[in-house]
């Protein structure tokens, strides 16, 4: 456990100078925040058709919650741990006979705290930039919060443990992030969509994430249906990505 604390320490300063990686776990969600906030504001549609009948920018903050972690889970993870074993790092912690799980537990403890920083900062913004409102159940978006951090951290890591080199692992995690962000509901809102394109949007666990903040956040309730779709993504990418994981 010492070992892992160790690591921990090191991959906090190592991610403070790659660029790439703090560029979409804070800057691009923070970005499509402003830009939301600008075109919408918050006011609830009249209509009530979109939005889930409340502000705009009620319904995007939790959701971009789940952008942020999106970030982590299908880009700076992946591409962390595939240029690690790219530069052969990763053969180097084996033959210093690092366990597996040690390193495994110091990324997930290093990206746990880039999404709690990340997700402050959403919440900060959001609330001081277009008077978005507080959570009606603040313990429901925690929960959710949680549980959806611990399904994107595993599935950064089995990306990871199966993308080869840098290049692959960046396109991948790229294509798949741009595809939930523009379907999951962080973007466009799922009402406006084809029914087609809502279908695609539950193949991704962007999606359910982002139900499952939003609708604690709006007074929707705890969604249980979705907080156990993430969980069971959570652990199915878990018990994959200690399975798959390689260290060459």
């Amino acid at each position: 456990m010492l070992r892992a604390v160790r690591l921990t320490f090191v991959e906090v300063k190592l991610f403070a100078r790659e660029p790439l990686t703090a560029l979409f776990s804070l800057a691009f969600p923070l970005f499509i925040l402003v830009v939301m906030a600008g075109v919408f504001g918050n006011t609830p549609d009249p209509a009530g058709k979109v939005w889930d009948g409340v502000g705009p920018m009620d319904y995007l903050v939790p959701g971009m919650l789940g952008l942020v972690m999106a970030s982590i889970g299908f880009i700076s993870l992946p591409i962390h741990l595939a240029g690690y074993r790219e530069r052969g790092v990763l053969r180097r912690f084996r033959s210093s006979s690092v366990p597996p799980w040690s390193l495994l537990l110091s990324q997930a403890c290093v990206s746990a705290m880039i999404a709690i920083v990340g997700g402050a900062t959403i919440i900060g913004l959001g609330m001081g930039l277009s008077g978005a409102h507080g959570p009606v159940s603040p313990l429901g978006v925690l929960v959710a919060f949680v549980i959806s951090v611990a399904c994107f951290i595993s599935i950064g890591i089995l990306l990871g443990a199966l993308m080869p080199n840098v290049q692959s692992a960046q396109s991948v995690g790229l294509a798949i992030f741009f595809v939930s962000e523009m379907t999951s509901g962080v973007g466009p809102p799922r009402e406006v969509m084809p029914d087609t394109m809502q279908t695609i949007a539950r193949a991704f666990p962007l999606t359910h994430v982002a139900i499952a903040l939003q609708d604690p956040w709006i007074g929707r309730g705890w969604n249980v249906i979705e907080l156990t779709i993430v969980t069971a993504i959570a652990v199915v990418a878990a018990v994959l990505a200690y399975r798959t994981f390689r260290w060459e």
